[in-house]
């Protein structure tokens, strides 16, 4: 740590002007722009885990969609910092002021340089995500060949002829004169063992998908050279409480934004909590996992 007054100027640079002086322009990652969301107390919960039709489509989900669209968002953010190089603000500037032990009514305040990475991808890990498109297509197009990685497929009843044996399906023999109720006690002790196998993409922590949006964004929006009040007071709501309605956060919005002794909102410590939980994502993405607990 050095002194404040020994800092150079361009340490103590806030982290959107960083992005700003290095040249940082992002082209395929973009804010999510929230609009207005009228939220319904009859639709089930989709930021944790939620209702099974919520999350049945053609194919079974652990969680909501939301949340694999999240970690396609983070993942294409990384990948797009690989390509262009881009120095990543791991760790923003701070300051602590720590007491003069031989004047313990003085102290001195100390900055703490910013830390920067450039990011690495694990290709091993993403070899069947085709990379490459996840940098280039927007995720419903991806998602349509690539489902198939997270979606454990509906039961169906099925002819002999059409069996064909792999390492995510079982298939049973069952007499159409069995009793039902006779079957049930069978099927729980020889086929519930083999079912509920983990997921070799699985979305872990229950987080809210509103959570890691905001998250994004306070990454994204910084990298595009946003301030932090210019975040929270977007027209376009790119911070939002999970139970906002309206179309954009408020001003000093419901994520506890503080205010200063003379009575001004002070945005930056409300920012650098978003901030730090997307940096968290977007460096657990690159290792190949996504959505455990930020604390």
């Amino acid at each position: 740590m050095i002194t404040l007054s020994d800092a150079s100027e361009f340490d103590r640079l806030y982290t959107h002007k960083f992005y700003q002086q290095n040249g940082v322009c992002l082209s395929f990652s973009k804010p999510i722009k929230k609009g207005f969301v009228e939220k319904s107390k009859t639709l089930p919960e989709t930021g944790r885990d939620n209702t099974y039709s919520s999350r049945v489509l053609d194919g079974a989900l652990p969680k909501a969609i939301q949340y694999y669209r999240m970690w396609f968002r983070f993942l294409k953010l990384a990948l797009e910092c690989e390509q262009k190089q881009i120095e990543v603000v791991i760790s923003p500037n701070t300051y602590t002021k720590r007491t003069d032990q031989e004047n313990l009514s003085g102290g001195v305040t100390y900055h703490v340089p910013r830390q920067t990475q450039f990011l690495t991808v694990n290709r091993e890990v993403y070899a069947e995500w085709d990379l490459d498109d996840v940098l280039t297509q927007t995720f419903d197009k991806w998602w349509k060949s690539h489902k198939h990685l997270f979606q454990a497929s509906l039961p169906e009843v099925i002819e002999t002829k059409n069996i064909k044996a792999d390492e995510h399906h079982v298939y049973l023999k069952i007499d159409k004169r069995q009793n039902w109720h006779d079957l049930i006690p069978y099927l729980s002790e020889h086929l519930r063992p083999l079912i509920n196998q983990p997921h070799k993409y699985q979305v872990k922590g229950k987080g809210r998908s509103d959570q890691l949006t905001n998250r994004y964004n306070a990454v994204v929006c910084s990298m595009h050279g946003m301030s932090a009040k210019d975040i929270f007071t977007a027209r376009e709501g790119y911070i939002r409480a999970p139970n906002e309605k309206g179309d954009r956060v408020d001003v000093g919005g419901s994520l506890a934004v503080t205010e200063t002794k003379s009575g001004q909102l002070k945005y930056s410590s409300a920012f650098q909590r978003q901030y730090k939980g997307g940096i968290f994502h977007l460096l657990e993405v690159c290792e190949g996992r996504f959505g455990k607990g930020y604390i």
